[in-house]
């Protein structure tokens, strides 16, 4: 009787217990099934995906942000031994916070910056004042960057499923401090991809640092897809940028892959964690410095600077439970080519005579037919940025030779473009001279008439450049009114040398020692700088030349790399005897060096070995902005199906895949192997689809 009594007493008291703690009731989960996988979601948004055999392949998706404030400084360099450092506003730092002062502006920085740590010891107005003192001179737009907010998951998550005509879509929408962020994932009866669509709408004032969703699977890494468009599948790096490309994950039914993501901002891979990121936007993948004195001192605008109510959109697409019968990738340049260099060439200090020695040979020859050397009859196009007036020319001394002021430039420069030149401003004036409206737009309908020009290439502090006042409405200097009208669209500016430096390989990718570093070939900055779009290069100085030697240029070529340089071609030399590009004959008059030219002739021979494509920047940017335009599908048949979405011809469009053949469309394209690749190219139509198989039946018709 009492031992019934105590286990009475004894489940009452447990009763008690478990009921004044609860046990946590996990979220329902509610799942979605087609031919390829099992698609699961709860109540809270977490995502998970599944074979049909219930195999883990993606185990979550995790969002993640961070946003900060820049804080510039107001002087070009910090003597070494300096403790004391202006900034344009008032820091908000207390003594003993740890900071970091940084320059990661020109000749490749950004992948290898100036940083000195140090503590705050006082703040005094703008006066920040720290302690060690700097060990190096730190010089070049300046800065101290202060993350203030950090975002590791959504609150008040609300999830909806809706069908539709094609399969179902399931919406998380989830709140932060800084934004709403709705994510879409279509789901496919008959496809294997996930197509994800990422709306983001700021409540308030954000610069943003980072946005990213980080993918985490369950399988190992099988396949990564290169920046420089080659493949690794085996020994593995530890960590990749990836541009957009991509990385597959497992094989056969248990397999997933995401490749070809223009709309989002990059990818990242880290091969251990087998996650991969997806960074909708990342202020390292658009660079702009907004210089406000000089090229060294500015305010670094390279975050993205949402108002409230903003918006922007991101769309990536996820195959899951399928592997193609073959996996082409885009290649970086057009037909069969393995790697791409572009010349550049800044007008500076150039006379008609040097423009003629190093184009058509010497000074002498006044026609590209009969030219006897030098770029033309070499036949290798360049990016000529020109003056269009100097109102200080002087016949007698010809330097900084104009369109504006020499009829005979303008003929010249004609000429040029009919073999193939692309002719662009270096602003208007070699001075800085004021902008006027008329003047302005003289200039870019001579251009526009003349040359299709597209591109333009900053000069030094001038205000009415890219990099200074141009894209500012509140100053007399605003042209980006008229770059839009006259279809001004790709900028050269000081932070398009961030990226890279020359002397570590003619490489804007630098993949030599793997492919961790971020390498943007190109970026459009999703605030600031409006429609435009940024290229990347690097400055070869004449000194430099030497550079062009033929190790550096086979590893261009093995490496699948793309090299945009920085020239002063036509420079007036400073030596009377003249320089590494042109020299004086035996008579005085200026020809091409022979060196050079020697080197122009090898560069011929690549090309028409069909390794290096020779282009320029108004060509190698329409066919990157065509790609991105073009939607990858896989079939079930296991052929895949490019749609151009575009509105223009993609003409020699190039990918590379491990195959022993392929058709297009029921037709053998041109081909060849190279280094394990078939690499296959083709021309797509605007509003056209091409369907690319293994063999000719699956490529015939459009797979339903």
């Amino acid at each position: 009787m009492l031992e019934n009594r105590l286990f009475t007493v004894h489940f009452l008291l447990l009763l008690f217990f478990v009921l004044s703690f609860p046990i946590p009731t996990q979220a329902k989960e509610a799942t979605i099934q087609n031919l390829y996988y099992v698609f699961s979601w709860d109540e809270k948004g977490n995502v998970r995906i599944t074979d049909l055999a219930k195999n883990e392949i993606l185990s979550s998706i995790q969002y993640q942000a961070e946003y900060g404030t820049i804080y510039n400084a107001m002087t070009p360099s910090l003597p070494k031994g300096s403790n004391q450092i202006t900034l344009d506003q008032s820091p908000p730092f207390q003594p003993g916070a740890a900071i970091e002062i940084r320059s990661e502006s020109f000749g490749g920085r950004m992948n290898a910056p100036l940083v000195h740590q140090a503590k705050v010891t006082a703040v005094r107005g703008n006066d920040l004042y720290f302690s060690p003192p700097t060990t190096k001179v730190i010089d070049r737009n300046i800065f101290i960057k202060r993350a203030s907010h950090w975002v590791r998951k959504w609150d008040n998550v609300k999830v909806e499923h809706r069908e539709t005509a094609t399969g179902n879509t399931v919406i998380v929408t989830g709140q932060t401090p800084i934004a709403v962020i709705s994510t879409q994932y279509a789901l496919h009866k008959n496809s294997p991809a996930i197509d994800v669509t990422v709306k983001t709408t700021y409540k308030r004032e954000a610069k943003v640092f980072r946005e990213s969703f980080a993918l985490q699977f369950k399988p190992n890494v099988t396949e990564v897809y290169r920046k420089n468009r080659k493949v690794d599948t085996q020994k593995f790096q530890a960590s990749y940028w990836l541009d957009h490309q991509g990385a597959k994950f497992g094989q056969g039914k248990q397999a997933a892959f995401l490749y070809h993501a223009p709309n989002v901002s990059s990818l990242e891979l880290n091969t251990t964690q087998k996650q991969l990121i997806v960074n909708l936007d990342h202020m390292n993948d658009h660079r702009y410095v907004q210089q406000t004195s000089t090229n060294q001192v500015g305010k670094v605008r390279h975050a993205s600077e949402y108002r409230a109510n903003d918006v922007r959109t991101n769309s990536f697409s996820l195959v899951v439970g399928y592997q193609p019968k073959l996996m082409p990738r885009f290649m970086s340049q057009p037909s069969g080519f393995l790697a791409t260099h572009v010349w550049t060439e800044h007008a500076d200090e150039q006379t008609l005579q040097t423009n003629r020695a190093v184009y058509f040979g010497s000074e002498k020859i006044s026609s590209s037919a009969q030219a006897t050397g030098g770029f033309v009859k070499h036949r290798i196009p360049v990016t000529k940025s020109v003056f269009y007036s100097n109102p200080y020319f002087q016949p007698k001394s010809p330097v900084n030779v104009a369109i504006a002021q020499s009829p005979e430039f303008l003929q010249f420069l004609d000429d040029l473009n009919r073999n193939g030149d692309e002719i662009t401003l270096h602003t208007l004036y070699p001075y800085d001279i004021r902008h006027y409206q008329k003047t302005t737009e003289d200039a870019l309908q001579v251009m526009k008439d003349h040359f299709q020009s597209r591109t333009w290439i900053d000069h030094g502090y001038l205000k009415s450049s890219f990099a200074f006042n141009a894209l500012d409405i509140q100053t007399a200097n605003y042209l980006a009114h008229q770059w839009k009208k006259y279809g001004t669209s790709y900028f050269w500016h000081y932070s398009s040398e961030d990226i890279a430096n020359p002397n570590n390989g003619l490489d804007l990718y630098q993949s030599q020692k793997g492919d961790s570093l971020r390498t943007p070939l190109y970026w459009s900055h999703p605030t600031v700088t409006g429609p435009f779009y940024s290229w990347s290069a690097a400055t070869i100085p004449e000194y430099s030349v030497n550079l062009y030697r033929e190790k550096n240029l086979q590893q261009l070529i093995q490496n699948r790399g793309v090299f945009i340089n920085h020239t002063y071609l036509a420079r007036f030399p400073s030596k009377k005897q003249g320089g590494k590009f042109i020299i004086r004959d035996a008579q005085g008059n200026w020809i091409i060096h022979p060196d050079f030219d020697r080197l122009l002739k090898r560069l011929e021979t690549l090309r028409d070995q069909g390794t290096l494509h020779l282009t320029t920047v108004r060509e190698i940017m329409d066919y990157w902005l065509a790609l991105s335009q073009v939607r990858m599908e896989y079939a079930p048949n296991g052929s895949i199906v490019l749609h151009n979405r575009g509105e223009h011809k993609i003409s020699g469009l190039s990918m590379a895949t491990k195959a022993s053949e392929v058709y297009v469309n029921g037709m053998k394209p041109s081909q060849k192997k190279a280094d394990g690749d078939l690499i296959f190219w083709f021309d797509l139509e605007p509003n056209a689809f091409a369907v690319i198989a293994a063999n000719k039946l699956d490529s015939i018709a459009f797979p339903k």
